[in-house]
């Protein structure tokens, strides 16, 4: 196992501190950072990494990763494994910080990994040829993510050979114990409703025919009326999201116009959809552009985009409904 020897520097201006940790003697890494609490670098109240992580990247690499963390205070340090079907598998050593919520790690690619040689046996003309090439080389990369909450941990990636994207990681741990408690609660399940206020009188007939599947203990439903005065929003919206299992998004003009919607709901429930995998249900409510937003119309809507609900009757209305419902309870029980 890669263990990095850190350095004993550690220098501190004003409010500033300046960490520098060696990776076997090959490369040294420097954070600046600022207003870092006393507490975080004694160890009095530290976040928990240390662990086995895995989950995925996305952007120009799609590829699942492992990544086992070793922590002493605020340095972390270990070993990732990527795995590309594309490129292959990459083993990367890493150092980093915690820092509140926050974490900064520089990979570098494993060396004797990229020694070893790569052979593939292949037939041409109907005769064996083995191929024998070393390993493909892989850049340095830089990792800045924050803590979802205590098991989830999201962030972006940037190597030096140019290739960037986003990251998703959950902790094997965290995830056993949410599982052992999903168990416990019925495998309750949070659904997560964006809408547009303007559609708000349509927001009651949804919630009437996910109420029975709430009354079972199958699921919580989420949406930003569950925000109570004096509550950080933002906050509120991240840990809905985290749980989401499944996003429905009622569909209109209003809301695709919605500044806070495309800003603050949309993005991650489109990365939580990327790298998590969460279902996410499109219904449209009203006539407008859905068929002709590219990251909207990825998704299967319920009902074509030709036939919105308020062009049926009150029958197709509650029909419609009732079979979201059932999309629903079906997705749960997967």
């Amino acid at each position: 196992m890669y263990h990095p020897n850190f350095s004993n520097c550690f220098c501190q201006t004003g409010l500033s501190r300046i960490f520098v940790l060696r990776d076997n003697g090959y490369n040294s890494i420097c954070w600046a950072s600022n207003n870092i609490p006393n507490r975080a670098i004694n160890g009095d109240i530290m976040r928990k990494v240390e662990g086995n992580w895995s989950g995925r990247i996305t952007g120009t690499n799609k590829a699942n990763v492992f990544v086992e963390v070793k922590q002493d205070e605020a340095k972390l340090y270990g070993i990732a494994r990527i795995n590309d079907p594309i490129h292959g598998t990459a083993v990367y050593n890493f150092t980093g910080i915690t820092e509140n919520d926050s974490i900064i790690m520089n990979l570098t690619p494993d060396r004797e990994f990229l020694n070893q040689t790569h052979t593939q046996k292949l037939f041409v003309n109907n005769r064996p040829v083995t191929i024998t090439a070393p390993m493909a080389n892989h850049g340095n990369v830089t990792l800045q993510a924050k803590f979802i909450n205590n098991g989830t941990i999201e962030g972006t990636w940037q190597s030096t050979i140019g290739t960037a994207g986003n990251l998703f990681l959950t902790n094997e741990k965290a995830h056993c114990s949410d599982t052992k408690a999903k168990k416990k609660d019925k495998y309750r399940e949070t659904i997560f409703i964006s809408y547009s206020h303007e559609d708000k009188d349509h927001l009651k007939r949804l919630h009437v025919h996910l109420k029975p599947l709430e009354k079972k203990g199958l699921l919580d439903i989420w949406d930003d009326t569950k925000i109570k005065t004096g509550q950080k929003w933002q906050e509120q919206i991240e840990t809905a999201l985290s749980r989401a299992a499944i996003a429905i998004l009622v569909i209109s003009a209003d809301f695709l116009a919605s500044d806070f919607i495309v800003e603050n709901e949309l993005p991650p429930i489109l990365q939580k959809a990327g790298l998590e995998g969460t279902s996410v249900v499109p219904i449209i409510l009203k006539p407008c552009r859905f068929s002709r937003e590219e990251h909207l119309s990825q998704f299967q809507a319920l009902n074509s985009p030709d036939k919105p609900v308020l062009s049926m009757t009150d029958i197709e209305q509650e029909e419609i409904w009732d079979r979201l419902s059932q999309v629903i309870e079906t997705e749960l029980n997967r």
